[in-house]
């Protein structure tokens, strides 16, 4: 009995997939379609061809749509608030991939042109906005505010770090496949996890092939999914030795980004470059 329990619960999982699977591809056909047609939301890409910039909230939407559909149907409030603020965190990226402007860089480019020339840019807030967003739902989880202050500044790091390598197409769905792999060993991957990963396959078919970019929209996502990975969904075992030593090398490569280019550096790396190069055009 418990093998044909369990072989339903895939069943239902691989069904559920491919209804999430099928509606990601309609909807990225259909927008990109549509904001080709006329001419919305396109901008140049590394090689200088316009194409819609900001599809990556199609990637997030269905990601929120999974995680409340489970919300739904167990009436666990930690998927209600994991939905809530996977969306606005994309939603933020979406306004910066609309609104944003490249006169400024990095994290200390804004700040100074905030002090200097007072623009409130879409970079300083999604600075602001996107540590308050992680620092309110984990505070709703768990109610602990030395924890939630670590997860906000963590989260953080990761969701601005994956904006890093959204430079290039698929490259900032293949570093999270990459990290992910490497920490899998290490952290449980839940069906849930799975099925969000699994979820990125048809989209980076469409990115990887320059017929859109993720944008702001789609890496934030990106980079908030690892960080749910990483801790488990808000998982207590924040202090771990894990969690720490991502901390310190995810802070270091945001600090090395204000210095150098990690385009430049894939680039002169042999290794690096071939695998940022797998299934691009040349």
């Amino acid at each position: 009995m418990g093998f044909y329990y369990q072989m339903e619960g895939v069943k239902n999982l691989v069904k559920d997939y491919l209804i999430f699977c099928g509606f990601e591809i309609g909807m990225l056909i259909l927008s990109t379609f549509y904001l080709k047609k006329y001419n919305l939301l396109l901008k140049e890409n590394f090689r200088g061809k316009k194409i819609p910039c900001c599809m990556g909230i199609v990637l997030s939407l269905s990601w929120v749509i999974y995680l409340l559909q489970i919300f739904f149907r167990t009436s666990n409030a930690k998927w209600l608030v994991v939905a809530i603020s996977m969306w606005c965190i994309s939603f933020i990226g979406l306004l910066d991939d609309i609104f944003g402007d490249n006169k400024s860089k990095g994290f200390k480019g804004h700040v100074i042109r905030f002090i200097k020339n007072g623009e409130f840019s879409t970079g300083l807030l999604k600075m602001i906005s996107v540590p308050a967003v992680i620092f309110i739902s984990s505070m709703i989880l768990h109610k602990e505010v030395a924890q939630s202050v670590f997860h906000a500044i963590l989260g953080s790091l990761c969701v601005n770090l994956f904006n890093l390598f959204d430079l290039r197409p698929g490259r900032c769905i293949k570093v999270l496949w990459i990290f992910v792999v490497v920490f899998s060993f290490f952290v449980h991957l839940d069906s849930t996890a799975v099925v969000l990963l699994t979820l990125t396959i048809p989209f980076f078919v469409g990115d990887l092939r320059e017929f859109y970019m993720l944008g702001d929209a789609g890496s934030n996502a990106i980079g908030y999914l690892f960080f749910l990975i990483l801790t488990n969904s808000y998982s207590k075992a924040y202090n771990s030795f894990l969690i720490w030593t991502v901390f310190v090398v995810v802070f270091g490569l945001n600090v090395l980004s204000e210095h150098l280019s990690f385009s430049k550096v894939i680039e002169k790396n042999t290794l690096l470059n071939f695998i940022d190069m797998l299934g691009r055009k040349n």
